[in-house]
């Protein structure tokens, strides 16, 4: 297929790369061109361009400024028949609102937000949850399992966001959870690589876990980065928001996220999610350098 990828970070790169190596034809806009470069797509000049001349363009924008400025561009010079696959997590209303305004345009958004960070995308291993026009997944279902290990259809357009909301409520538990023990591990002196090890072979292993390791154990959460702190608070106001409507507790979401809105208030929202276990070091007297 002459597939698009708007959106080169994090989760774009892998979704570029694992695409052109299944055979398709990618090409690529982000804001910053020296991502299109590294994903290896073929450049384009501006996100309507990509649209032009595809016929599936995957979407996985940051910000609600880029997500609203994409899909007008998309709206606008996307051909008739056009399938949109929308990685991206917003809230509800964003999603139904830009579903509506491309339909009118004869263009389908299928909403497929993916639970992973850099290394899953990279690695092809991305789990993603597809609502929408079920003829239209169809047609897309084969690329979108050249960068997932797994690929559920879920219903109605708008089912997938809702199941991904509470994914990352889960996510932003188990990040500050294994941070906790990490922490315990330093502070009882216990070697960390051993620790890492014994973790991933018990019933305590988590994927969170396997995935911020790297950073806990050398501290560096500024180089390789697989998910910055500036994402989890964007969705962390989206969740709240959606906990809220729904009338539903959330007790540990409410606990964690008192520690995430500190290191944000830190200024370490550029940095990777894993940096929240930085703050519970300093708060148990053994900060590194």
């Amino acid at each position: 297929m002459q597939i698009g990828v708007i959106g080169l970070g994090n989760i774009g790169n892998g979704v570029a790369k694992n695409l052109a190596a299944a055979g398709h034809q990618v090409s690529g806009y982000d804001i910053d061109a020296g991502r299109i470069a590294e994903a290896g797509a073929a450049p384009t000049a501006t996100a309507a361009e990509v649209a032009a001349n595809s016929e599936l363009v995957v979407a996985a924008v940051a910000t609600p400024t880029a997500y609203e400025e994409t899909m007008n561009a998309l709206a606008e010079a996307g051909q008739d028949g056009l399938v949109i696959a929308d990685l991206c997590t917003f809230p509800e209303e964003t999603k139904f609102s830009t579903h509506a305004m491309l339909a009118e345009r004869g263009i389908v958004l299928l909403d497929c937000p993916v639970s992973g960070a850099r290394p899953q995308s990279q690695a092809g291993e991305l789990a993603m949850t597809v609502s929408g026009d079920k003829a239209a997944f169809e047609r897309i279902e084969e690329a979108l399992n050249a960068f997932c290990s797994s690929v559920t259809y879920v219903g109605d357009f708008g089912m997938s966001i809702k199941i991904k909301y509470i994914l990352n409520l889960m996510v932003a538990i188990h990040n500050l959870t294994c941070a906790e023990a990490f922490v315990m591990a330093r502070k009882a002196g216990i070697d960390l690589d051993l620790f890492v090890d014994v973790v991933s072979k018990s019933s305590a292993r988590l994927q969170i876990f396997n995935t911020r390791s790297p950073q806990w154990t050398s501290g560096d959460y500024i180089n390789n980065i697989t998910a910055a702190l500036a994402i989890q608070m964007k969705d962390k106001v989206i969740i709240e928001d959606f906990a809220e409507k729904l009338g539903v507790p959330t007790p540990l979401f409410d606990v964690a996220g008192a520690y995430y809105d500190e290191a944000t208030e830190r200024g370490w929202e550029d940095q990777d999610a894993a940096v929240i276990l930085k703050l519970l070091e300093e708060k148990a007297g053994i900060p590194r350098d």
